[in-house]
């Protein structure tokens, strides 16, 4: 059973290692040109997107509006060969924001974006109320973006703005600006990008769902272990491995209030499964929430009782404990597997 014990750790431990391989780390000091604001947005399908919905992803930023006569279709015909050119990168997201929000409905950029050929996971279009969209380009992006007054608001001509590409690395830092009517500005945006999407190794704050979702399955495989060790009356296997994994659960609510509080700043992921995946997905995660409150508490009372070697009491509440405890750990998982892999937002 100890060797059984160790090579679980040792495979947990390598999952962990393989699965934070990710996307490049902050920006330095030299190219970091501003945190982009944070934002909430509409996107073209209607549902919320923030700027924490782009942690982890190398996104290029650009303005446009739909019934510009002006250089819009210059700006996303570049977009629109990006997203040919960076087709095998599935960290990299083109994002087009509206500078004409009152008249961009979802409805009038599902339009537009259907006339590029945008893909919806790969290209997003935002749109949203003046009052969030002028700031954030001015004072999130430091580009230009003003209606157009008198004698210079024609039809076509209703906004003046930045043709400028902003690149964005998976931090939310704008680590550069491309002109998108020069060639040679395009070019070197391509050119820049892979280094922002290089593979690295260390953690990231876009990887700590993977980091969570390995925690829950660390703690699954050593409540598996604890229960085969007691059945075989290996009392210390046990004791090491329930003490563990109440260790790992601990480690896992510190991580999972991080990331949603700190990083996501309190904004929740959307699950963007269709169909008759949405209700399962949604019973899971409330069943899994629930006993997860449930499961704190009683896990740490069985816990003592079986350290003050109050075995009758242990053993009573361990057998309502155990179930709950294993469920709330699996269950874990595959909240992370439908929301991340099988369905991601992005």
């Amino acid at each position: 059973m100890r060797p059984l014990l160790g090579q679980a750790l040792a495979a947990a431990i390598l999952c962990l290692l393989a699965g934070c391989d990710r996307t490049a780390g902050p920006a330095t000091a030299k190219d970091d040109l501003g945190l982009v604001r944070d934002f909430s947005l509409t996107e073209r399908g209607g549902q919320e997107v923030h700027r924490s919905d782009l942690v982890g992803k190398v996104w290029v930023a650009a303005f446009i509006f739909t019934r510009c006569a002006g250089p819009c279709t210059h700006v996303s015909g570049t977009m629109a060969r990006l997203q040919h050119d960076l087709s095998g990168s599935k960290d990299v997201v083109l994002v087009s924001f509206t500078v004409d929000p009152e008249f961009d409905k979802p409805a009038v950029l599902r339009q537009y974006a259907t006339r590029y050929g945008a893909d919806p996971q790969r290209w997003l279009f935002l749109t949203g109320d003046p009052e969030k969209i002028y700031p954030l380009i001015h004072d999130g992006f430091h580009l230009a973006a003003e209606q157009n007054q008198g004698e210079d608001r024609k039809p076509g001509y209703e906004v003046m703005h930045s043709t400028r590409l902003a690149l964005v690395d998976g931090q939310g830092h704008i680590r550069g600006y491309y002109d998108a009517k020069e060639p040679e500005a395009v070019e070197r945006l391509e050119k820049r990008i892979p280094e922002l999407s290089a593979k690295r190794f260390g953690i990231g704050p876009e990887d700590l769902p993977a980091v969570n979702a390995i925690l829950n399955g660390t703690s699954a495989i050593l409540l598996v272990l604890g229960y085969a060790a007691i059945r075989r009356r290996a009392i210390r296997l046990h004791k090491a491995c329930m003490l563990s994994a109440l260790g790992v659960s601990a480690l896992f609510l510190a991580s999972y209030l991080y990331y949603h509080f700190v990083v996501r700043h309190g904004q929740p992921t959307h699950f963007t499964g269709p169909g008759l995946s949405k209700p399962i997905y949604f019973a899971i995660l409330t069943s899994h929430t629930l006993l997860a409150i449930v499961v704190a508490p009683l896990a740490l009372y069985t816990a003592y009782q079986g350290v003050r070697d109050q075995l009758a009491r242990h053993v009573k509440i361990a057998r309502w404990t155990m179930p709950i405890w294993l469920y709330v750990s699996i269950t874990g998982v595959v909240v992370y597997w439908m929301l991340y892999q099988l369905y991601p937002s992005r």
